[in-house]
């Protein structure tokens, strides 16, 4: 068994769409560290093929921020094609996100029935606008049990937010929605892992070169 280890250490959602390549080097009966920023470690508390590591067996360098940031803007390739052409994982499927170790328990502090928004993110080209974002969800949702999953200390007068206290907190909610709406960021790639059959809909960047940030979409995805 060789150690390797996966660094991708900014943005939440690009370390969750490194997952894929994790899984596919632990397959292979490699031990697997990942080297990320440790507001993000929460993500390994989910995974038994991947933990948190530094500097251990063989290094693979997925980062895009930012030292290659203009080798991809102008390679014209999308994000999961430009990261996963690194030759150590160019033939893991990047679609195989995994959380092998949450558990089934509902998100806590949700009612048993809900649906949620996830409106805002940090790094997007093509910025959404998040308000018109919840108006449209709302309206398509219905106004009960509505929620809009929001950074900490966010407030919108007359509706409903929750902040997750933890990334797999975070999971759950995303999990136990009925109706899920979210934009290019990570809870959408969560989503990507915990919600296979489950609707969402889904608001990508459109605006090149943007564009071609955006998480791929699976069956039960609905752009907008």
């Amino acid at each position: 068994m060789t150690a390797k280890n996966i660094i991708y250490r900014e943005r939440l959602g690009d370390v969750l769409r490194c997952l894929p390549a994790a899984k596919f080097l632990a397959d292979q009966g490699h031990e697997v560290f990942f080297d990320c920023l440790p507001q993000y470690h929460g993500i390994f508390e989910m995974t038994s093929y991947v933990k948190v590591g530094y500097g251990q067996g063989d290094i693979i360098n997925l980062e895009v921020w930012p030292n290659r940031y203009q080798e991809y803007r102008f390679s014209n390739k999308t994000w999961t094609e430009f990261v996963y052409a690194h030759p150590a994982i160019n033939k893991a499927d990047p679609t195989n996100i995994l959380f092998d170790k949450l558990d089934d328990e509902p998100a806590k502090g949700l009612p048993s029935e809900y649906n949620m928004v996830a409106p805002f993110g940090i790094s997007q080209g093509d910025k959404r606008d998040p308000l018109k974002i919840i108006v449209e969800a709302r309206k398509s949702a219905g106004a009960n049990n509505f929620i809009v999953l929001a950074p900490e200390g966010t407030q919108i007068t007359g509706l409903q937010t929750y902040t997750a206290p933890s990334v797999s907190e975070m999971a759950r909610a995303i999990r136990g929605a009925t109706e899920f709406y979210a934009i290019n960021s990570a809870p959408m790639v969560i989503a990507a892992g915990v919600r296979k059959e489950k609707k969402v809909i889904f608001y990508p960047q459109k605006i090149e070169p943007f564009d071609k940030d955006n998480l791929f979409i699976w069956d039960s995805v609905e752009l907008n």
